[in-house]
């Protein structure tokens, strides 16, 4: 006689069942399409292109910093004559028309450049430099890292000393390793003692890999020809003070090329500014509208509970509510208002960009062709720090540029959902 009951399953069969079920799943899950595909694919590039913005934009950053509140006037360096002494003219001449705004400022120095110098030891190596031509207090204002020795002194410049002070990759090949301190070296043709050595390596606005520091008179009275002569100086209050020492230098020189590093940052900075300011403004606008919708919901709530309440017995609930709601207003006008004057700090830096009269159509168009007849000169003369801005200029736009498109191609979750209000209950 047959029975028709099965046997019970054994625990090892329903463990071994319960490992093959999610197999199962796995192998009839179907693998992504096409679509989900190039979907993920667009995701990771995104982010890739994002992240390399952001890179540029951190390198933009860092070359804007250690230039804050820093000015300069790079004029062209004067013809040398075989007498010399233009030079020391016009060194001297500019530390007056600097003394007369010193109140505003924290500190200036006035050097000249020179790119292509060749310094070379007897019977030795030769090295094409850099070469600063520099005036009293200049390391004050330009900081150098002393290895050994000392830098340019003041001594040095009032006598017109033939000392020069060298970066350590030029002294280690000149003096192959000895100690530099107090030996010759010849500069364009011209005998020079090594007084200190710095530490620098290749810097960004110089044409060579090497740098050299001599006094500005020296090479004046030794006729030496440089290429341009930069007036540097240091404020706390950047915007009056660039102001005040333009107007200063310009008259005095005309055809030179002014620079506040800050100005520069801020320029390069504008269209991350406009960005925050639009967000900020749609992100005022979508609080306010969440907050209007919180308010009327709590009016309907109230109304209803009138219909079967007293008012007395709410008192303390609206008037919480009343106050919460209050408070949310005067948050978001606060917001309002600071980014209102985010909005309008630029116009304290560039002041060149603001009309006399506003609303008048003439004092417009002066204004325009102002700035425009400030960019159209035939000739501009740069420092090395003016090309490290304008290099973090373009580092940090491309960059922005960049994390733009990481972030169009990413995609962002935005909230779509519409704010509906409340409706008041009229069925009582």
């Amino acid at each position: 006689m047959h029975s028709d009951v099965r046997p019970a399953e054994g625990p090892g069969r329903a463990r071994r069942m319960r490992r093959e079920a999610p197999a199962n799943a796995a192998s009839r899950r179907k693998p992504p399409g096409p679509e989900a595909t190039g979907r993920n694919r667009r995701k990771h590039c995104g982010l890739l292109v994002g992240t390399l913005g952001l890179v540029l934009m951190a390198l933009g950053v860092f070359l804007f910093t250690g230039t804050g509140g820093m000015m300069q006037y790079v004029l062209p360096a004067p013809g040398a004559t075989q007498e010399g002494g233009e030079l020391e003219a016009l060194y001297e001449a500019g530390r007056k028309q600097m003394d007369t705004i010193t109140d505003s400022l924290t500190g200036y120095a006035i050097g000249a450049r020179k790119q292509g110098a060749n310094v070379s030891v007897d019977g030795g190596q030769s090295v094409a430099v850099t070469l600063y031509a520099v005036g009293e207090g200049y390391f004050d204002v330009i900081h150098e890292t002393l290895t050994n020795g000392r830098t340019i002194s003041v001594t040095d410049v009032r006598s017109a000393a033939n000392a020069i002070v060298l970066d350590e990759s030029t002294a280690l090949k000149l003096f192959s390793g000895d100690d530099p301190i107090g030996g010759k070296v010849k500069l364009d043709g011209l005998t020079f003692e090594v007084a200190g050595v710095i530490r620098s390596g290749r810097r960004i606005g110089e044409v060579d890999e090497h740098v050299a520091y001599v006094p500005i008179t020296s090479v004046s009275r030794q006729a030496m020809q440089m290429q341009t002569v930069e007036v540097t100086a240091h404020s706390t209050q950047s915007v009056a003070s660039s102001i005040l020492m333009e107007d200063t230098l310009a008259g005095w020189q005309k055809g030179g090329s002014f620079y506040s590093m800050d100005k520069l940052a801020l320029g390069a900075v504008m269209p991350l500014r406009w960005m925050v300011l639009i967000v900020g403004c749609l992100v005022l606008l979508g609080l306010l509208a969440r907050l209007n919708a919180q308010a009327w919901g709590r009016i309907c709530f109230y109304a209803d509970q009138l219909k079967t309440r007293y008012a007395r017995d709410m008192l303390a609930s609206m008037a919480l509510s009343t106050l919460l709601c209050l408070l949310g207003y005067v948050l978001l006008g606060g917001a309002a208002f600071l980014l209102a004057r985010f909005s309008i700090e630029p116009l304290y830096v560039f002041t060149e960009w603001v009309p006399e009269v506003i609303v008048e159509l003439s004092s417009l168009s002066a204004r325009f062709w102002s700035l425009n007849n400030a960019n159209a000169g035939v000739a501009r003369y740069v420092s090395r720090w003016v090309c490290q801005m304008e290099l973090g200029q373009g580092l940090f736009r491309w960059g922005m540029m960049a994390a733009l498109l990481g972030v169009w191609l990413h995609g962002i979750p935005w909230l779509n959902r519409r704010i509906e209000l409340p409706q008041m209950n009229r069925d009582r």
